[in-house]
């Protein structure tokens, strides 16, 4: 069986700071979800479960079956690190159900609450085969059109999300899967925002260090937008096409602010002379320091990659 839609639902908070250096990345440690709301969960949502595909971070992760279909459940509990895990799950469940596309997850029931008063919550998501972007990326270097395959589908299913004013904001090879057909879809929307409605407070900014915009700084005038999402696609771009992620993160929170707030790059011509000035130059418009010299959002991203294709 193939590493079938392990769940990268990760629980990062970090803070980044040009004065000071903090901790890095911090992974909570979290309880495993109790057997009992799983139980519960497959009980409430009518599925049988087939094999777990992941447990513990105070979320489970199963393989299910409804009525003959392939299913992903998801169940959550609640814990004292994480005491706003159902809101967060809840407005997760709510923003990929406004969003209909192929190039992202498609959510396949509401979140339903387990337990009075509740312990923990689950959903069912599509399940989707194949892998995470993490193994291809560290094989080697791609060829320009694997890797505008690639930017174009997350583009579209970002620019699906964009349309309906939601911001992914924590954009990673773990929150992308590559289908065994070769299409991209874009998932874990754990972080997702709406541009117009007031969040979950969050320590520091979403995202994953190596992944994120300047915009995800924690000093930066602003919170991420779509311009902030399509920073992250020229990082995943970029690290396709040479093997090496430009603005690495090596655990030194105050260098890498220096690094990420001015996009300092090593230009991709430099590791791929081969590429066209122009699919040079669309790397080194999604990874400008200004949100506003950027591809606007995912939809504009996706047109200029076709061109290039």
């Amino acid at each position: 069986m193939q590493r079938a839609e392990a769940d990268h639902y990760h629980q990062v908070t970090w803070s980044l700071t040009l004065h000071k250096a903090l901790p890095g990345a911090t992974i909570h440690a979290m309880d495993d979800v109790p057997r009992v709301l799983v139980e519960q969960a497959l009980t409430t949502l009518g599925v049988t479960e087939l094999a777990p595909l992941r447990g513990g971070a105070q979320k489970a992760v199963s393989l299910v079956d409804r009525d003959g279909q392939r299913l992903v459940l998801k169940v959550i509990s609640i814990g004292a690190s994480n005491p706003d895990s159902i809101k967060r799950a809840e407005r997760e469940v709510e923003l990929l159900s406004a969003i209909s596309s192929p190039y992202v997850v498609a959510v396949a029931s509401e979140l339903i609450e387990l337990g009075t008063p509740p312990t923990g919550a689950a959903w069912l998501e599509e399940f989707l085969d194949g892998d995470d972007l993490t193994p291809s990326l560290q094989s080697g270097p791609w060829t320009w059109n694997e890797t505008a395959r690639m930017a174009r589908d997350v583009a579209k299913g970002l620019g699906a999300a964009h349309a309906k004013r939601v911001v992914h904001r924590d954009l990673s090879p773990n929150n992308i899967r590559r289908l065994s057909n070769g299409s991209y879809k874009v998932m874990d929307f754990g972080f997702a925002r709406h541009t117009l409605r007031s969040g979950l407070t969050i320590a520091g900014q979403p995202g994953t260090p190596g992944f994120a915009s300047p915009e995800h700084l924690h000093n930066f005038s602003g919170a991420p937008t779509a311009a902030s999402d399509v920073f992250c696609v020229g990082i995943l771009m970029y690290t396709a096409l040479s093997g090496q992620n430009p603005i690495p993160y090596s655990g030194d929170d105050a260098d890498y602010a220096l690094r990420l707030i001015n996009a300092r790059t090593v230009d991709i011509a430099e590791h791929r002379p081969d590429l066209t000035d122009q699919q040079s130059s669309l790397i080194r418009k999604c990874l400008h320091p200004q949100p506003a010299r950027r591809y606007l959002n995912g939809n504009r991203l996706a047109q200029a990659v076709e061109e290039l294709m």
